[in-house]
């Protein structure tokens, strides 16, 4: 029976597996390196877009924007709604989104510089109308985290996730550089379980896209994923240029890199009656 089953445990049991987890460390030192170039590849991406489509926003409404890296949806939100706060533990990302919002003439917006789990409502946050924490759910203790966004929450709360395998290309380069399998952590399914035995009737919505990333030469491409295995080795960096030499497609001038990836929003609102 699922009440009998503890996902949150499983969800930390998934997470302390996870290779991300296991070999980058520090998260926050691992966004920090890659910020600038995260937020420069932000536009050739159309992700904000399909993202925000699923998400109601009144101009009226206050937003909490949890993980919110360089800015990816608080930037096209701050341009809906009356006010956005960003939770964001990374400093560069924080940068890059800060020097984004400047960029756009944009003054509602406030950072808090901290991990979920170190703000607290009532001394660092306060409740806002939509909650909203995109590809950034990376807490071991979900079922807390959740909690908090739904206490702060006055009408709704949008998560959005991976749906299934995401491996990309790390499935076929971890095992050859790590001599492992590439375990990618969990998806939505532990958090729609987790929030129906917190007494959440979550909505759910599975969509396939189209992922694409961008490089300006073979070597960038090549130095990018260095970044994102976290391996510097002349021989890896070998293993990584034959690989991608096979995958990579020109396209105006630059290399391209295309992946259908299935992603949820799991959604809820609050009874406010």
């Amino acid at each position: 029976m699922i009440k009998d089953i503890d996902w949150n445990k499983m969800w930390i049991e998934a997470m302390e597996s996870a290779s991300w987890r296991k070999h980058r460390g520090d998260m926050t030192t691992f966004w920090d390196k890659r910020a600038k170039r995260f937020s420069e590849s932000l536009k050739d991406n159309n992700r904000s877009k399909q993202t925000l489509s699923k998400v109601d926003i009144d101009p009226s409404y206050t937003v909490l924007d949890i993980g919110a890296g360089p800015g990816t949806l608080t930037i096209p939100l701050a341009k809906i709604a009356k006010h956005v706060t960003v939770v964001e533990p990374s400093p560069g990302m924080l940068a890059c989104l800060k020097e984004n919002a400047k960029n756009e003439g944009l003054k509602n917006i406030s950072c808090i510089n901290k991990k979920w789990e170190d703000v607290y409502p009532g001394n660092d946050l306060n409740e806002y109308d939509v909650v909203i924490a995109s590809y950034s759910l990376a807490m071991l203790d979900i079922k807390t985290a959740l909690r908090k966004m739904d206490t702060i929450a006055k009408h709704s709360v949008y998560l959005f996730t991976f749906a299934g395998d995401h491996m990309f290309d790390y499935g076929e380069l971890w095992p050859a550089l790590y001599n492992e399998q590439y375990k990618g952590g969990p998806d939505y399914i532990y958090l729609y379980n987790i929030l129906y035995q917190m007494g959440i009737k979550a909505d759910v919505e599975i969509s396939t896209t189209e992922h694409k990333q961008y490089y300006s030469n073979m070597d960038d491409a090549v130095e990018q994923w260095m970044e994102n295995i976290d391996i510097f080795t002349p021989d890896a960096k070998e293993v990584i240029r034959s690989h991608l030499s096979t995958k990579l497609i020109k396209e105006n001038g630059s290399l391209l890199s295309k992946n259908i990836m299935k992603s949820a929003v799991v959604c809820w609102k609050k009874d406010t009656e």
